[in-house]
């Protein structure tokens, strides 16, 4: 009995999404927004700087928030519900398609 038990694979709860980059995109994209939008409305080298910094600081923190997010729901997933007995993948939906 144990030996059968042994057998099955199990899938572990991992993070196998690739979410390191997040923040820094964040930070990336809310940075060239606040740059352009500064260029268009011609704002002072010294407060551009300031802008750029406190935008492209906010924005790694929302990506961090938004990363931490991500991870803890795929930590949360159940992966064994996409998975045959014999380890095939199964597709999850129901019957209802249209026809």
């Amino acid at each position: 009995m144990e030996d059968q038990e042994k057998d099955l694979y199990v899938p572990e709860k991992r993070n196998n999404l690739k979410t390191k980059l997040l923040p820094s995109l964040f930070m990336l994209a809310g940075g060239t927004v606040a740059l352009v939008f500064c260029l268009l409305q011609k704002v002072p080298m010294t407060e551009l700087l300031l802008i750029l910094f406190l935008s492209m600081l906010g924005f790694a923190i929302l990506g961090t928030i938004v990363k931490s997010i991500v991870d803890q729901f795929n930590m949360n997933m159940n992966y064994m519900d996409y998975f045959e007995e014999n380890g095939d993948l199964v597709e999850k939906g129901n019957n209802d398609d249209f026809m």
